[in-house]
């Protein structure tokens, strides 16, 4: 990156003689079109000053004194551009003010990125105690790749100091995310998320006082998606399906629907995590892989049965990678006749909306199945559940409807 020049220009203002005959001889600092201004801290009598060449005229005593304390001054602008630059500052003319005038306190010595350090190195310990999942770790890092490769994109250097930190930066790595890494906006929440937690303890520790978060609202698009009515269902679960490896998509996918499981749950349920309590219900206990929250479903007759089905093979459930299978349930909807784009993940949606909630299963016990934190991330479901009934009423509506007189 070209470096930007500092232009340092000394002047007097007639206008702020004092008493004495004397006024103030200010500098002002030029940097990128940016401008500050500050007092040298030395006096001239305005007809002494040549305002051609920024100096004190002649060569008596008292000009050369003055002469040498603006040279100076020169010397110590640059000396303090380079000091802030090699701490990973971005110079503004106010910035190289305040250090003149010694008004940052200590020149930061912890940078964004050395915070991020610490971060994943305290993550990875979380991971390694199983307090959260590895694909949480692996998220918390890949949102720090990400923010270093916008510093280097950006400033053209590896690190920025936390004092640079404002809400340009936070919505300019936005714009690097959606624009540059081409990511919709509930991907690049993860990363701006990731980002302010490590601003939030900085902020703790007290590194940076201002939280450049503060004006900058982090919002998830609600996407809507895709569910399968107890009809559709049933035609899935009844269809004959010729084609073995048909079959078994189709099983897990039931599964799942009546478990509320995750693909990546699915792909990782072993037999310890099948438990039978005193009643002799039989439940899934584990934590999410994604979250590393535990949550506990019963198993229904229909899973149950599936289960059955697969004991003594190798795996617990047949479980193909994600691609494959979503390419099989792609075949599953057109030979049961759905139109819908359903894929693994429909069945989580379809536990929670037509399994569960339809059935008048309580939005908290819902969420517990599901391993959600709290019912606001299950409130969701139950606003779609509420249209498709709407939507089901509004039709009988047009059948069943008073006769005109």
């Amino acid at each position: 990156m070209e470096r930007q020049t500092i232009a340092a220009n000394f002047w007097v203002a007639p206008s702020k003689v004092r008493r004495n005959g004397l006024a103030p001889i200010n500098v002002t600092i030029t940097r990128n079109g940016q401008r500050a201004s500050f007092s040298t801290g030395r006096m001239i009598r305005p007809d002494n000053w040549d305002s051609k060449r920024q100096r004190a005229k002649g060569k008596s005593e008292e000009a050369i004194a003055i002469n040498t304390h603006l040279q100076q001054i020169s010397i110590q602008l640059q000396q303090k551009e380079d000091d802030l630059i090699g701490k990973g500052y971005i110079i503004t003319a106010d910035l190289l003010r305040d250090a003149m005038l010694g008004k940052i306190d200590a020149l930061q010595t912890k940078t964004l990125m050395q915070l991020f350090d610490e971060f994943l190195s305290d993550r990875r310990r979380d991971m390694e105690c199983g307090k959260i999942a590895k694909d949480t770790f692996e998220n918390n890092n890949r949102s720090a790749n990400y923010v270093r490769e916008f510093i280097r994109s950006r400033y053209k250097r590896s690190d920025v100091a936390l004092h640079e930190l404002n809400h340009s930066f936070i919505s300019n790595f936005d714009t690097f995310l959606r624009n540059d890494k081409g990511m919709k906006k509930n991907t690049s929440v993860k990363s701006l998320r990731t980002l302010k937690q490590v601003i939030g303890i900085a902020i703790a520790n007290g590194h940076i006082k201002a939280d450049p978060f503060t004006k900058f609202k982090i919002q998830r698009e609600i996407v809507e998606r895709d569910f399968l009515t107890n009809e559709e269902l049933q035609r899935i679960i009844n269809h004959d399906f010729s084609a073995e490896r048909l079959q078994r998509v189709r099983d897990i996918f039931i599964f799942a629907c009546f478990t509320g499981l995750s693909y990546i749950d699915l792909r990782t349920l072993e037999p310890q995590h099948i438990i039978k309590d005193e009643n002799g219900r039989m439940w899934i206990k584990k934590r999410r892989k994604k979250t590393g929250i535990l949550f506990r479903v019963p198993l229904l007759p229909i899973p149950k049965l599936i289960l059955e089905k697969y004991r003594g093979n190798e795996q617990l459930l047949p479980i193909l990678n994600i691609g494959t299978t979503d390419e099989y349930l792609k075949e599953i909807a057109a030979l049961c006749g759905i139109e819908k784009r359903i894929s693994s993940h429909t069945a989580r949606y379809t536990f929670a909306t037509t399994v569960t909630l339809t059935n008048r299963v309580s939005l908290e016990v819902v969420a517990k199945m599901m391993g959600h934190t709290n019912t606001r991330m299950t409130s969701h479901y139950a606003k779609v559940v509420d249209e498709y009934i709407g939507a089901e009423m509004d039709k009988l509506g047009s059948i069943y409807h008073p006769s005109e007189a």
